[in-house]
């Protein structure tokens, strides 16, 4: 389709690296409770994608606000650029405190939890690769988020119901208990994520007049249009 300003595609290549870094990041949390003794290196190497997806998401913003004709609206290119790097911060915020806290031994739940977030962000990558293409596959792997996000939920309530039953130790207690709500809000972050982008998809515009062919963007039907453009900046809401 011939366009007289040309759209940016670069901001779906930067979704895709983000959303591996996301995967990245929970494979080696997941390593990290299989392998505690190791778990200086690991955080490390979690912070180190932290750091990479926090300068993806600098240069999502910075071209978004460079950017005259973004392939989706503005505001649902920053929306998702923010969420992401809030999961990632997430990860990294995990992995610190099981170092932090010196804990014995990462128990049967946190181990489980690693799993479920680790699935999480192989569903959210596949979804994100979806975006490029509109690709009607998103619907799935979004409902499998959901699914999963629901899962560790059920997990929270079991492990803090055990936690509080057959623990004595207050400060055990709190550990546990923080460490559990932490990786749980990983997946939530992930819910709200594809709940705000993949459940209902960016339509293309209609080519049917050359006024609609020329149209700057694609938005998520049901969600205003913008009639103004003003620069964003990370970490505004």
């Amino acid at each position: 389709m011939f366009r007289l300003l040309p759209r940016d595609e670069k901001f779906f290549e930067l979704f895709e690296q983000q959303a591996g870094h996301i995967v990245s990041a929970s494979r080696v949390l997941e390593e990290l409770t299989l392998d505690y003794p190791s778990a200086a290196a690991k955080v490390q190497q979690i912070r180190d994608l932290e750091h990479a997806g926090d300068a993806l998401t600098h240069e999502m913003v910075r071209r978004l606000n460079t950017t005259f004709v973004t392939p989706i609206d503005r505001e649902d290119i920053y929306a998702l650029a923010n969420r992401l790097d809030d999961v990632l911060d997430l990860i990294d915020a995990v992995a610190d405190r099981l170092a932090l806290y010196k804990i014995k031994v990462p128990t049967d739940g946190c181990m489980a939890m690693a799993k479920i977030i680790v699935k999480t962000a192989e569903a959210t990558d596949r979804a994100v690769h979806c975006l490029r293409t509109l690709s009607p596959l998103y619907h799935k792997h979004a409902i499998e988020v959901n699914r999963l996000e629901n899962e560790a939920d059920r997990l929270l309530r079991d492990e803090l119901a055990a936690l509080f039953e057959g623990n004595t130790d207050p400060i055990e207690i709190i550990k546990w208990k923080e460490l559990y709500e932490t990786m749980e809000s990983v997946t939530e972050r992930w819910s709200s994520t594809t709940s705000m982008a993949f459940t209902t998809p960016p339509t293309p515009s209609p080519p049917s007049s050359p006024r609609a062919s020329s149209r700057p963007c694609r938005r998520w039907p049901g969600r205003p249009s913008s009639t103004s453009w003003r620069p964003l900046a990370l970490g505004s809401r």
